[in-house]
């Protein structure tokens, strides 16, 4: 059957909105391995230009029949933002390609040292590969699919850590102005990011942000903020955009972080994220946040999906969709990446069970 994508738009539309969509919404969040095992290509033939890499990524998310669609290369800046700052400074050699998995670029490689940070180049997102196909593949996406290109930073700690690596944990005791020195860097390229995207994909309304600080077996809260939040605040502002925050850890600073944003005048629309496991977190949550839409909510990839079976994933994804469906905020989404071993009749009893109970009015 024909992928209904205008149905798909209208729902995401609808969640957005505050209306009532037709039924919940089911996404996913494809990557590279999620690519490679539904189209055979490798990574590198993906990229092999803007066309495949859309169709390879159109085709992975009809195949599991999602209501969202990206590249399946996440335009995250993350490993893909690690080879861009190491094709700039000279240190390309350290990236590792995989044939059918997300590339890697080993921790701490680029800002070894205070005269890495202090030289620290920062990439043309318009002309260093693979930006510039990414962002043409995902206008080739929007074109064929009317789903909007989804704009996905990643200010900041993701990238601090990558540059960085594990002494960048020493410098916020040690060495903060240092830090906040490489969080200016990561923020002057995210903008760059912003003004090479909306050259060719057009100007986000939102902003779907990787924010790992905000993690409490990571940094104190204060800390968070210092080196991330702040940041982030500062790029909604610039850049006009809502915000909707992706953190798939383990123990996030949800209530504490949001209550910040909004005190700061940051529109939040939407958290993505699995943990707490609990359910009636995510009720009250709901309770304290009505306006803001939960996609995720207990469904953690390496919890009942990887060991469970599609009855006992069916069965999890119905308490959820029955319980925070009736908000009208709720997109039933398994957090976070597809591993290459992942169970797909798992992956399909998800979306069995919105398109089962997730119908409005939910009984």
């Amino acid at each position: 059957m024909k992928h209904d994508w205008k149905a798909a738009g209208e729902r995401m539309e609808a969640l957005f909105k505050g209306e009532t969509p037709d039924r919940v919404p089911f996404m996913l969040l494809a990557c590279e391995a999620t690519g490679a095992r539904v189209t055979g290509l490798t990574l590198r033939e993906m990229l092999s230009s803007p066309k495949r890499l859309a169709d390879a990524s159109i085709m992975t998310y009809e195949f599991f029949g999602t209501d969202n669609v990206d590249t399946v290369t996440p335009p995250y800046a993350g490993p893909f933002e690690g080879l861009a700052f190491a094709k700039v400074n000279g240190k390309a050699d350290q990236f590792v390609w995989f044939d059918y998995k997300a590339p890697h670029m080993p921790e701490g490689r680029i800002c070894e040292t205070e005269r890495d940070i202090e030289n620290l180049e920062i990439p043309d997102h318009s002309k260093v590969e693979p930006w510039p196909t990414i962002f043409k593949a995902m206008a080739i996406i929007a074109e064929k699919t009317g789903m909007p290109p989804v704009f996905c930073p990643s200010l900041t700690w993701s990238n601090i850590q990558l540059l960085r690596g594990g002494e960048s944990y020493r410098d916020v005791r040690e060495r903060p102005e240092l830090l906040l020195k490489l969080c200016e860097k990561v923020y002057e390229s995210h903008i760059d990011f912003h003004k090479a995207f909306t050259a060719i994909c057009g100007k986000p309304s939102q902003m779907f942000n990787c924010q790992y600080a905000f993690n409490k077996h990571m940094l104190s809260f204060e800390d968070a903020w210092r080196f991330e939040g702040q940041f982030v605040a500062r790029y909604c502002r610039e850049t006009d955009a809502a915000l909707i925050v992706h953190n798939c850890g383990f123990e996030p600073y949800w209530e504490e972080m949001i209550d910040r944003f909004l005190e700061e005048g940051i529109k939040v629309v939407g958290v993505n994220g699995s943990h707490p496991l609990d359910l009636d977190y995510w009720v009250k949550f709901n309770e304290r946040y009505p306006d803001i839409v939960i996609m995720g909510a207990t469904i953690y990839v390496n919890e009942a999906l990887q060991t469970g079976t599609p009855e006992e994933v069916m069965e999890k994804g119905r308490q959820v969709v029955q319980i925070l469906g009736r908000t009208k905020k709720l997109a039933l989404c398994p957090l976070c990446c597809l591993d290459w071993r992942m169970s797909l009749p798992n992956i399909f009893a998800l979306r069995a069970a919105v398109e089962t109970y997730g119908k409005y009015p939910i009984s």
